[in-house]
């Protein structure tokens, strides 16, 4: 079978990576020059859904992965169903659960989930009438998509309304009209736990943490995503049968109830409190980045079947997914300025090295006469498998020492437990 990732970045490499180890043909769009130059093929550009349906028809292509969540939003997923294709993804609709934050609270509340209080601000003026629903710190988000940089944890009343401000005076983020979500904090460790779901059944696609925030012992602005661990440290076999008794299974029946069509990933974001109850952050509903690069190094299985499966809504009869025993750690490497102003346009050195004992997955890269150069903020990434977290981060880092250009930077702690 044939296949098509879409996406530009290293989430969309390490899936490419992952299927093209059992053998699969995989092609990738747009892709980028790293992907490329690791034997990936990229389709033609194209700028319109038609063009890609048509080259994918061409290729012979018999399903299509959904990285983006901009794409999903788009209902990409629909659209490429209605052409003929296997789609791993859900449509415009079931995606809202990650495009709109209100939507996705309001369907925590209707499953019974447990999840952060929460109130609405329409305005400027609501927000300051209304700021102290919550003591600090609090959890600010921005309702629609805003790649990973739409959420702050104030700490006090300057950066609420410095947050604010950016929204509703200075928008950053768009043109108004614009809602904010203000949310109790909840303390503790986070866990992403994502999953295959049809609908009718989820199948964990093991566990992983992810490190947010840019700069080392979780300092500066959130991120993308800076680097993950995979198993997470903080999950134990307890803690999964309170997730998927609490969590998992209300949501499941909240789908099948509201009949919602969802084929596709759905991440869930889960906070661990003291008293080892989990919470619901948010819902992602696409592989996540960073942590499928640690999931793909970690899978022995083949991914193939179990996407069918999904793309078919008969994940009910899939094959469990077997998992390594070791420990993966992920660490990206970004460009000076990233994330509010990433410098692009430097030489990076060192990929011509060998290291057998890592891999490496591209984001923001672009060719330059033979050589790769920056063209985004999160440039590429290390992956690493080891015995323990230890030894993961030791030839993680050791390889992602070889590599520079001019204001690269990465965090040191990638894998350590707080």
């Amino acid at each position: 079978m044939k296949l098509l990732v879409l996406g530009t970045g290293a989430r969309e490499h390490a899936i490419a990576w992952k299927l093209k180890q059992f053998s699969h043909e995989v092609y990738l769009h747009p892709g980028n020059s790293g992907t490329l130059k690791a034997g990936f093929p990229n389709l033609t550009p194209a700028i319109s859904l038609k063009e890609i349906a048509i080259q994918a028809k061409e290729k012979n292509i018999s399903l299509i992965v959904i990285g983006p969540e901009t794409l999903l939003a788009e209902d990409y997923a629909t659209h490429l169903r209605h052409e003929g294709f296997l789609v791993v993804g859900p449509g415009k609709e079931g995606a809202q659960l990650e495009t709109s934050k209100l939507f996705s609270k309001e369907f925590m509340l209707r499953a019974n989930v447990p999840t952060a209080k929460f109130i609405v601000h329409n305005d400027m003026n609501e927000f300051k009438n209304q700021l102290n629903q919550f003591p600090y710190p609090k959890v600010l988000k921005l309702e629609g998509l805003a790649a990973g940089k739409g959420v702050v944890i104030a700490k006090n009343e300057k950066q609420a309304m410095e947050f604010a401000e950016n929204i509703w005076i200075h928008h950053l983020f768009g043109a108004l009209p614009q809602r904010l979500i203000e949310e109790e904090f909840i303390a503790g460790v986070e866990l992403s736990y994502l999953g295959l779901c049809d609908g009718k059944t989820f199948i964990a696609l093991s566990s992983s943490t992810d490190f947010k925030r840019v700069f080392d012992h979780d300092e500066g602005p959130n991120t993308g995503g800076m680097g993950a661990i995979s198993p997470s440290p903080y999950l134990n076999v307890e803690l999964e049968a309170k997730i998927d008794q609490t969590i998992v299974g209300p949501i499941l029946e909240t789908l099948q109830r509201e009949k919602l069509d969802f084929k596709g990933v759905l991440y869930i974001g889960i906070m661990i409190d003291k008293n080892q109850n989990p919470f619901v952050l948010e819902f992602n509903t696409r592989f996540g980045d960073p942590e499928t690069q640690s999931l793909m190094i970690r899978m022995e299985s083949d991914l193939l079947p179990a996407l069918i499966a999904t793309a078919k809504k008969e994940l009910s009869s899939a094959l469990p997914l077997k998992w390594k025993k070791e420990t993966a750690i992920y660490v990206v490497a970004a460009s000076k300025g990233y994330p509010e102003n990433p410098k692009t346009g430097d030489l990076i050195q060192g990929l011509e090295l060998n290291c057998s004992e890592t891999e490496i997955f591209f984001a923001g890269v672009r060719s330059q006469n033979s050589d790769l150069i920056t063209s985004g903020g999160r440039v590429l990434g290390i992956g690493a498998l080891g015995a323990d977290s230890s030894k993961a981060r030791e030839k993680a880092y050791r390889r992602l020492k070889q590599i520079s250009w001019p204001g690269m930077h990465y965090r040191t702690d990638i894998g350590i437990s707080k």
